[in-house]
């Protein structure tokens, strides 16, 4: 059982803890990611456990926020994703160099070298007019590629294609498809589309100008296309700091298609990645372990009753994630922080926080505190149509201190 205590909660809130940050200070925004580790977060975590130049895991690090800040407060990071994109988007938003790219060939494409991606359905994704100038920009980057030129032109890819600006997953909506429409009607889209990546690129360099101002020291490794459920880390690391996906929010590889196409991944390359992002990997690549909760056991039984076929799923997140910090646990000497928000299964809310606690303190890791944020400038999932209408209220920032 589980040594919560109500001493052991602490309500909190993060943002008004940092009031000067926002959440896409320095080079956090530079690039859209879904569901985001809030950078204020992450800074409370370092501020109050970390100690200077120490080492960080981040294992689930989606769009970089743990390795961004490290480097913000003098420490080092390891970022890991199963997401490849990962990689270009910490190069970019952590790059330190003076080196300014020549432009000019992206402005004069007449004889510019053509980039056709490797993915079978990128046509289905751009008129041709848009796609035969966007494969010559591409062109003239991978002839001279420059990290920020690649964030540049991953937002021109995404805007001038016929997937939804507001939605994360790729989607064809009505709007979309007439704003495209409307595009190819006024004509001159060459001129449209180099002003916007312009303007793209004037964004990108403004928050790269903005990170280096803010710069401490250190150094972020980030790996990308990381099987994490299967990773083993070869070295001890002082702390691990991560947000893992909520339930079954997983739909990273499916939002990021266009932009693995653009990064040259195939059919069979985006396939095998979406295979494993936790809800679709088969259940004999995923290690087993003894999940010790009470509490795990207690909702598995909910589940089961409400929707039997749901209980595969949530058997397979919990082994999947507790396993990954398991396995890596062995190696954090100091503190572990998870941060984590209490998604449904079909409107069943496990708590993920007294889980996670649950089995790490019979793991070698004792439970300092958690503190619980509430929701305030956004509600994720709210209002959606499912069993779950009011979405995620609070989200629990869990401490774990190693016990050796």
């Amino acid at each position: 059982m589980s040594n919560i205590t109500f001493e052991k909660r602490v309500v909190i809130s993060f943002r008004d803890k940092y009031p000067r940050l926002t959440t896409t200070y320095a080079s956090h925004g530079m690039y859209y990611y879904p569901a985001r580790f809030i950078p204020q977060v992450v800074r409370f975590f370092i501020d109050k456990y970390t100690k200077d130049q120490e080492w960080i895991i981040d294992p689930f690090a989606g769009s970089g926020t743990v390795g961004v800040e490290a480097l913000i407060t003098n420490r080092n990071a390891i970022c890991l994703d199963l997401n490849p994109v990962i990689e270009p988007l910490l190069k970019a938003k952590t790059f330190l160099s003076d080196w300014y790219p020549n432009l000019s060939q992206y402005f004069n494409l007449k004889d510019a070298p053509i980039y056709k991606p490797k993915w079978s359905k990128i046509e289905e994704w751009y008129p041709l007019e848009f796609l035969e100038i966007l494969e010559k920009m591409w062109g003239v980057y991978y002839e001279n590629p420059h990290p920020l030129v690649l964030i540049a032109l991953f937002k021109v890819s995404r805007r001038f294609s016929f997937a939804d600006d507001q939605v994360p997953k790729i989607f064809r909506s009505k709007k979309k498809k007439a704003e495209i429409e409307e595009m190819l009607k006024k004509g001159n889209y060459k001129k449209m589309i180099l002003d916007f990546f312009e303007k793209a690129l004037r964004e990108v360099y403004k928050a790269s100008m903005e990170f280096k101002k803010y710069y401490k020291g250190g150094i972020c490794i980030a790996k990308g296309g990381i099987d994490i459920i299967n990773y083993e880390l070869d070295r001890d690391i002082n702390h691990l700091l991560t947000s893992p996906p909520y339930g079954m929010a997983h739909e990273y590889i499916r939002s990021f298609k266009l932009e693995l196409a653009w990064l040259g991944y195939d059919d069979k390359q985006i396939r095998n990645l979406g295979k494993l992002e936790i809800p679709y990997c088969p259940e004999e690549t995923i290690p087993k372990i003894d999940i010790q909760s009470d509490t795990y056991e207690k909702f598995y039984k909910r589940i089961e009753e409400k929707n039997p076929k749901l209980v595969k799923v949530y058997v397979k997140y919990f082994t999947s994630v507790l396993g990954v910090f398991d396995r890596l646990g062995k190696n954090v000497t100091d503190y572990m922080g998870i941060f984590v928000g209490n998604a449904s299964f079909s409107g069943v809310s496990p708590p993920y926080d007294i889980i996670f606690v649950e089995h790490l303190e019979n793991g070698g890791f004792e439970h300092i505190i958690t503190y619980v944020d509430v929701i305030k400038s956004r509600k994720l999932f709210r209002n959606r149509k499912n069993a779950s209408p009011n979405g995620i209220e609070t989200e629990c920032l869990v401490i774990l201190k190693a016990k050796r």
